[in-house]
């Protein structure tokens, strides 16, 4: 029989407009059309791990529960070969990608150092320096790396004037927490401030937002205007940390935060926001996991909270730059 004129022509703008395989993006017809104009519809499009790379990560693939309603992978981040690098000195960052505007749930991304002394990697999946490698957040350092990211109060033992400095404020920096949103993807929380410097026994809390781990809704995150083309706009978020890096790393003597003090370092002090980079290397992944000084290795902790899964469009890339 033969197909009306009308529906062949149909039939052929809708192979056209279809996506196709091998081109890096995961597709979804989860969208609505910008007018009232009959035809084909929108498509919007998100990377496809699966054909871009493990730094490109599902938010649905992250399934291991560490408390009601949250989930979280820890993943190990340095500036080597594995993840692209290796050479010069890069930014941590990440990237959100998506299709939909108002996910049920949030999120959550921050960055760890090290503590001294170390505690033992339990691993869920490799065990290597790389994108695709999981720590266990039931076990060693990833239990201790649950409990700080999920929230509570970490805090900041000042440094002598000799010695090692101490205090989990040290080994934190922020990507996507503190109040950042898709208009404001560089906004920090406010300053840690403390009495005495380093002359004295003060401690600098800090507090992360909230303590289910819900720092930032996805609704906020995501450029919300409906797009026009084939993508909502990626939003990029870069480490910052109240942590002074030098060239031997976070952990020198009297170097634990980045601090403007007062006159003669006794009135109120207050920290100062830097940039969290990783030093170019080709250390092995057992150098890297040994060490404690906060420039060759970040664990980047992603939290997803809430009682409806994240869609499968939803994704973080994880990069240096």
């Amino acid at each position: 029989m033969a197909i009306p004129a009308a529906l062949a022509v149909g039939f052929a703008l809708l192979l056209f407009s279809l996506p196709t395989e091998g081109t890096g993006a995961l597709w979804t017809t989860t969208t609505t059309a910008s007018t009232a104009a009959a035809g084909t519809g929108q498509w919007c499009a998100a990377p496809d791990p699966s054909e871009v790379g493990a730094r490109f990560i599902q938010l649905s693939s992250i399934t291991t529960n560490v408390g009601t309603n949250e989930q979280m992978a820890i993943i190990p981040v340095a500036n080597n070969a594995a993840w692209g690098g290796g050479t010069g000195t890069k930014t941590l960052g990440v990237r959100l990608w998506g299709c939909q505007t108002a996910p049920v749930g949030s999120l959550r991304v921050t960055a760890w150092s090290n503590p001294v002394p170390a505690v033992a990697d339990n691993w869920l999946t490799g065990s290597t320096v790389a994108p695709a490698s999981r720590l266990d957040p039931g076990s060693g350092l990833g239990a201790q790396l649950k409990g700080l990211a999920l929230g509570a109060t970490v805090t900041g033992a000042p440094a002598p004037l000799v010695g090692t400095p101490s205090g989990d404020v040290r080994r934190y920096s922020w990507l996507i927490a503190g109040g950042r949103t898709s208009t404001s993807p560089a906004a920090d929380p406010p300053q840690c401030t403390y009495l005495t410097s380093a002359l004295g026994t003060a401690t600098c809390p800090v507090t992360l937002t909230n303590s289910s781990g819900a720092d930032s809704s996805f609704a906020n995150l995501f450029n919300v205007t409906p797009w026009s083309g084939t993508t909502i706009t990626s939003t990029s978020y870069t480490a910052h940390t109240w942590a002074t890096q030098s060239a031997t790393g976070w952990g020198t003597t009297n170097g634990w935060l980045n601090v403007t003090c007062g006159a003669l370092a006794l009135l109120e002090c207050g920290t100062n926001v830097t940039a969290t980079t990783l030093t170019g290397t080709a250390a092995s992944d057992a150098t890297l996991l040994a060490s404690t000084n906060g420039n060759l290795l970040q664990w980047v902790v992603v939290q997803w909270t809430g009682t409806t899964a994240p869609p499968s469009d939803l994704v973080v890339e994880v990069f240096l730059q």
